[in-house]
């Protein structure tokens, strides 16, 4: 995954694109760091999405289930609204705002801030939608 990291830095960009056969999962167990952002691209489908690799780093090591949810995501034939219906959350932040409140204290204090309260919507639009 170094390599990505290093692709990031030398571009300068806050985004930078990768297609599906430039990452693995097993990239993801390497130390990213939060912001490494990336536009993931599948060139069969045409279908792009934009991840954060350090959120799915820490994801994939941290949180519950981190490793099923991190290979879905990851998987460009998957929808985001297959995405939401099988876990219940769009995107990467909204799966961490979900992990154990234990498991998010090693992060920065802001960004726990904003988990936390992530975490009370979602979890008021999860009880809602189970209720419709």
């Amino acid at each position: 995954m170094n390599r990505v990291v290093e692709k990031f830095l030398r571009a300068e960009e806050s985004v930078i694109f990768l297609s599906t056969d430039e990452i693995s999962l097993n990239d993801l167990y390497d130390d990213i760091p939060i912001g490494v952002r990336v536009v993931l691209m599948n060139n069969k489908n045409g279908r792009k999405r934009i991840m954060d690799l350090g959120l799915l780093s820490f994801i994939l090591k941290n949180c519950e289930n981190g490793r099923y949810f991190v290979e879905r995501y990851l998987d460009l034939t998957r929808s985001l609204d297959d995405i939401e219906e099988e876990f219940k959350v769009f995107t990467e932040l909204e799966y961490l705002a979900l992990c154990p409140d234990d498991k998010i204290k090693m992060l920065d204090k802001d960004l726990q801030s904003v988990l936390q309260k992530l975490k009370t919507y979602l979890t008021r639009r999860i009880k809602k939608n189970n209720e419709l």
